[in-house]
């Protein structure tokens, strides 16, 4: 537990700093008089617009950070606030003890692996409950300089830029207080403030029944979590100068479903302005996960109020007493019966929903319109994106811990399985793009296959979607591919760098001398934090040492963090995303819905003679694309047949 560290000694390159100071256990709330003269005269208390709070000091690499835990901003969305967007905090009398992790919101634990610290450590740390809507401020302190003749000074002091974290979970788990988001050490180590809010996760975050309820209902609008994340950033934007923050240099940053929620944030029209910039971490808000359309969202919100025996039948009749219904349901039933909506990997049950207000419509369609202020973007991607919900979701195909071979017919399998909502052709489009045509009885080659396949569709691909369409507006775009696999990982080396494995490093762990990493990898979470960093400040994740140029569709750079080298490449993953991104939806376009299932082998190498007929569509392939991808053209044309 991130307040429970007493007395450490964090060493670091070989220097001897004191962790942590002031760590000990506190009590709970106070009532000491918020008038009482002392008060303003002690460091740790803050005053808010909201009252006065009292945090506490830690000590990292010679620099004092006072973190402020668990600070309201939202009234505890119990009884009648249940399924309703958050309602601001009343001001409070006395001094409000911030010196503790505040809970995790409701949510199911991942227990696949029992006692295995590789999920623990992403289950949540504090007890839940749905009083959970609280934010953590850490707030570095200038630094001590010592001069010529001796003397100690202070850095002068300045407004800060500010990074606020939005952790992931797929909207339906996760947790700020987990240690791997502690924010002393990016704090420390780089002068900015770091903040991160707890928001409502599965459907007391995300529950869509508007367009069944009387007009004018408060009840189950969808996106709640949203509005949740978005009242938090207000309240650190009101009050941030209390903690000699910039109000105007507010970043956000969040991987995975922070990363959709971060990028969200950007172009809704609720939350335009609000913040100057945003890091966006393996998560896009286009990616299939991370959104779904009003009609997916009811269907889902209906089963729900049918599994917890509310009486759906009864939403057009008699709302309000299924609502009530609803509000009376116990936090453990509703948390399980969610998922019996779970449609396969990573087809989650909650996600931001097309609501016309939070998010008017496809998340696409907005950023081509590009309706939206001038603002940067950093974003990017892990080398290994898809391991992680393969192993999860087919746990009986394969093994955290060895490589487990898979051959061609469960291949196929789980192709089929995976996009089992699209067409026969579609299907056939994917396994055609993704086989190995020199040996397709490579069976460790199909675990690598079939891992790109899921990491390609769910991730890296629409992230480099997102990043072109930005960058077609004018604006500036930095990508980044994190190609580290951690020393101290431990899921199987198959599994390379998965997804999460970079969040790490961008909040300092590895300068923890307890734990076994490497000087290389604590020289790259350094070069990490101050990316970060340098983008808070100047919207340029390089420096004067570091070359990171724009990213382009036509020029498509993005710069490599990993811990042996580093530099600049080109895509990342040029070929496969182009079909996915360019050649994937004329495809859908060109065909007629057959939804049979697709056969045990794809029949179209007898095609491959024809090459020459891809002059005759118009499809821009990477130049470095395989005579097997240049093959894929051909598949649009018979779309086009069939279609006929």
């Amino acid at each position: 537990m991130m307040t429970e560290w007493a007395g450490c000694v964090l060493v670091l390159l070989g220097v001897s700093w004191p962790a942590l100071v002031d760590c000990r256990p506190h009590s709970g709330p106070t009532s000491e008089n918020p008038h009482n003269h002392q008060i303003p005269q002690d460091p740790l208390v803050v005053k808010t617009r909201s009252g006065y709070i009292r945090g506490f000091s830690r000590t990292a690499m010679g620099r004092d950070v006072h973190v402020f835990l668990g600070v309201p901003f939202a009234k505890p969305p119990l009884g009648p606030l249940r399924f309703r967007r958050p309602v601001a905090m009343d001001p409070w009398y006395g001094v409000h003890d911030a010196t503790i992790l505040p809970n995790s919101c409701y949510q199911e634990r991942y227990e696949y692996f029992p006692g295995f610290e590789g999920e623990e450590m992403w289950n949540p740390n504090t007890n839940i409950s749905e009083d959970c809507l609280y934010l953590n401020i850490w707030v570095p302190q200038p630094m001590k300089m010592r001069h010529h003749n001796n003397d100690l000074k202070e850095e002068t002091k300045q407004k800060l830029p500010v990074l606020i974290w939005i952790y992931g979970g797929g909207y339906m788990s996760g947790t700020a207080t987990l240690d791997v988001y502690d924010g002393l050490m990016l704090a420390a180590s780089t002068g900015v403030i770091i903040a991160s809010m707890q928001y409502r996760v599965g459907a007391f975050g995300f529950l869509f029944l508007e367009p069944l309820l009387s007009r004018g209902s408060d009840d189950a609008p969808g996106n709640m979590g949203l509005w949740d994340q978005t009242l938090a950033i207000r309240w650190i934007k009101e009050n941030i100068h209390s903690f000699s923050g910039d109000p105007d240099l507010i970043t956000l940053f969040g991987e995975s479903a922070g990363g959709g929620s971060v990028s969200l944030h950007l172009i809704s029209p609720v939350t335009r302005g609000l913040v100057r910039r945003g890091i966006m971490q393996s998560g896009t808000i286009n990616a299939p996960w991370s959104y779904m359309t009003a009609e997916r969202a009811l269907e889902i919100g209906k089963q729900l109020v049918s599994d917890c025996s509310c009486n759906a039948s009864q939403l057009l009749d008699s709302p309000s007493r299924v609502m009530a219904c609803m509000r009376g349901v116990d936090s453990k039933t509703i948390s399980t019966m969610q998922w019996n909506s779970y449609s396969g990997i990573l087809g989650f049950p909650s996600a931001p929903t097309i609501d016309g207000h939070f998010l008017p419509k496809d998340p696409m369609e907005l950023l081509m319109e590009g309706d939206f202020p001038e603002t940067e973007i950093l974003i990017g991607s892990n080398l290994d994106e898809g391991t992680y919900f393969l192993l999860y979701d087919f746990i009986d195909y394969f093994s955290k811990d060895n490589l487990v071979k898979l051959q061609r017919d469960k291949y196929l399998e789980l192709v089929n399985t995976i996009f089992k909502n699209m067409t026969k052709l579609e299907r056939e489009a994917i396994i055609f793009q993704y086989t190995n045509w020199d040996n397709i009885d490579d069976d460790i080659l199909n675990v690598k296959l079939i891992s790109d396949i899921v990491g390609d569709y769910f991730f890296i691909c629409p992230t480099n979607h997102f990043a072109e369409n930005f960058a077609k507006h004018g604006l500036n775009v930095y990508y980044y591919y994190f190609m580290q696999r951690p020393t101290t990982s431990l899921w199987g080396e198959w599994m390379g760098v998965i997804h999460g494995d970079d969040i790490g490093y961008v909040f300092g762990h590895p300068l923890n001398m307890s734990v076994a990493y490497n000087a290389r990898e604590r020289d790259l979470s350094f070069r990490m934090m101050g990316a970060f960093a340098n983008f808070a400040h100047t919207g340029k994740p390089g420096n004067s040492d570091v070359n990171w140029p724009a990213y382009t569709k036509k020029e498509p750079h993005y710069f490599i963090f990993h811990a042996e080298d580093s530099g600049i490449g080109r895509g990342p993953r040029a070929p496969t995303c182009a079909f996915w991104n360019d050649f994937f939806p004329r495809l859908k376009q060109h065909q007629s819905c057959d939804c049979s299932e697709a056969p045990d082998s794809v029949k179209l190498t007898e095609h491959l003679d024809m090459i020459n007929l891809t002059s005759a569509v118009n499809f821009p392939l990477p130049a470095n694309a395989s005579p097997a991808q240049t093959a894929l053209p051909l598949l649009l044309l018979l779309a086009a047949l069939v279609a006929m």
